[in-house]
């Protein structure tokens, strides 16, 4: 994501230093670590809402496609059925 090197490490260090001052900056440091962990935190359970749809679009998917598997084995004895008394009205009309 961000390469982040030890030299930018040091020279933010520095910077936070002078700017924040030396007895605030470990409760910054504590601060900032936690506000990073609630927004590490927000996006993981964003992300595994979104696979949870997905599987969820995946199921609705399988799910039509097996009731329109059963349409269809409902309907195949019939067109067999149909088929059969139009071949046999076929042989019985060439006879």
């Amino acid at each position: 994501m961000f390469d982040i090197g030890f030299w930018e490490l040091v020279i933010i260090a520095l910077i936070a230093l002078v700017i924040i001052g030396p007895e605030r900056l470990p409760k910054f440091a504590h601060d900032a670590g936690r506000l990073l962990r609630k927004f590490r935190n927000f996006i993981q359970n964003a992300k595994r809402e979104v696979e949870k749809e997905l599987e969820l679009d995946k199921f609705n998917d399988l799910n039509e496609s097996i009731h329109h598997v059963e349409g269809l084995m409902k309907e195949a004895p019939d067109r067999f059925i149909q088929e059969q008394i139009n071949n046999n009205n076929e042989q019985n009309s060439k006879e």
